[in-house]
């Protein structure tokens, strides 16, 4: 009812419907290099992996303000082309931009963005809700983005050559269409997106579910990659899945009587069943080689001290 302009934005919630709000920061050197990362690309990412986390419950974006804090050497012409890559992907999903908040910043440049989304009440997916024998789902491909970001940091110009990658790092596509598809069908019992790595996730959705699971790592839907590239690489290619993180792809769980209902792809991304929620507690395993073997939550931590 009240967008920029005033102290603050009015929004009237429609019956039926839940309000969600959500917000992520993202600060230079943790989750972007700027010599690596175009301004206009990052605008797009700041918003991105929030409307991730609305496509994870199953929602509907509304409305999103920005803080943005700014080092002394921020270069000119900067935070318009930042704000036309948010514009971009906000004009894409119907997003309004109503507001926000500009300040300078000693060192680093720093970004924090809040979003609002809406559910009905009824179909509002989360982590809390996969049953035992319940079978697990991923969208897209998984290690992507993690494969991008190494490029980036180690092999500089090179790293050029396989856009593809690079890009699913710098301009990660939420999956709104997919966490809507299954809140509207009633098909999933808990969802989560993607952002810390698979292994990681899984065990969030776990511990808020209060079960464990069982992922087969053939199952694991792996990028392909030429030898080139394979030689490039300093890990394994299950391991950029499985803890690489900011695939912002999305992991759910289907009662078995509901799987026959999942597509095989939804807006053109596939959906490839990965494994099994069980009633372990919090323990989960990867079955690798005919062997059940213990997954730990290895992808990204902020205050690992590792």
């Amino acid at each position: 009812m009240l967008s920029i302009g005033d102290d603050a934005a009015a929004i009237r919630q429609r019956p039926g419907c839940l309000l969600l709000l959500s917000c992520d920061a993202l600060i230079e050197g943790i989750h972007f290099e700027l010599k690596s990362t175009s301004a206009k690309d990052l605008g797009w990412k700041a918003l991105a992996v929030n409307l991730s986390d609305i496509a994870a419950m199953g929602g509907e974006p509304l409305c999103v303000t920005i803080s943005i804090g700014l080092p002394p050497e921020t270069p000119p012409g900067f935070t318009a082309s930042f704000y036309r890559g948010l514009s971009e992907i906000a004009t894409k999903h119907g997003v309004a931009v109503v507001g926000g908040d500009t300040c300078s910043s000693p060192k680093n440049l720093f970004i924090d963005v809040t979003i609002l989304g809406e559910v009905k009440a009824r179909k509002m997916l989360t982590r809390a809700g996969a049953r035992p024998g319940d079978e697990l789902y991923v969208t897209g491909t998984l290690g992507e983005s993690a494969i991008g970001l190494e490029l980036l940091k180690t092999r500089g110009k090179i790293s050029q050559d396989y856009k593809h990658f690079v890009k699913r790092h710098q301009k990660p596509t939420p999956r709104l269409a997919i966490g809507k598809f299954l809140s509207s069908h009633g098909l999933a019992t808990a969802m989560i997106d993607i952002s810390d790595g698979l292994s990681t996730d899984l065990h969030h959705l776990c511990e808020q579910s209060n079960v464990g699971a069982v992922v087969e790592e053939f199952k694991i839907p792996l990028p392909r990659l030429t030898s080139g590239l394979k030689g490039l690489l300093s890990k394994p290619l299950i391991d950029y899945a499985l803890n690489g993180g900011e695939d912002y792809e999305l992991l759910f769980a289907v009662p078995p009587k509901k799987t026959h209902l999942i597509p095989s792809q939804i807006d053109g991304i596939a959906i490839h069943e990965v494994g099994k929620v069980t009633g372990r507690r919090e323990i989960c395993y990867i079955m690798r080689d005919n062997r059940k073997r213990r997954l730990y939550a290895g992808g990204f931590d902020h205050f690992s001290s590792s």
